[in-house]
């Protein structure tokens, strides 16, 4: 009868043995998911800032690159340079060029 009995202790504490670690193994597995769950959500949400940003500094480049196209057109410069500075656009002039051919023959 003791044997008997010691047998269905044995098989008790095996399957609550059993049943613990499993529930165990269940609550541990649980906690991962949702913690996976969770760090993905974060950098779900971290990409999407970035994005955000991004689409903000093309935007800002863009017009910081037609600001510089606008500032830089030469007839914007010249009239800042006559009105602001008091330069003058100087007469174009003739440069005439005389070639000797005598030096030229004599070579």
């Amino acid at each position: 009868m003791k044997a008997n009995n010691n047998r269905k202790s044995k098989k008790k504490v095996t399957r609550n043995i059993i049943l613990f670690t499993g529930f165990v193994s269940f609550i541990l597995l649980a906690l991962l998911y949702l913690w996976i769950l969770n760090h993905t959500n974060l950098m779900f949400r971290k990409v999407e800032d970035l994005k955000r940003k991004e689409a903000m500094l093309t935007t800002e480049n863009r017009m910081i690159s037609m600001d510089i196209d606008r500032l830089s057109r030469a007839d914007r410069i010249t009239e800042i340079a006559s009105t602001q500075l008091e330069m003058v656009t100087p007469i174009p002039e003739t440069v005439a060029v005389i070639i000797n051919t005598e030096i030229l023959t004599n070579k």
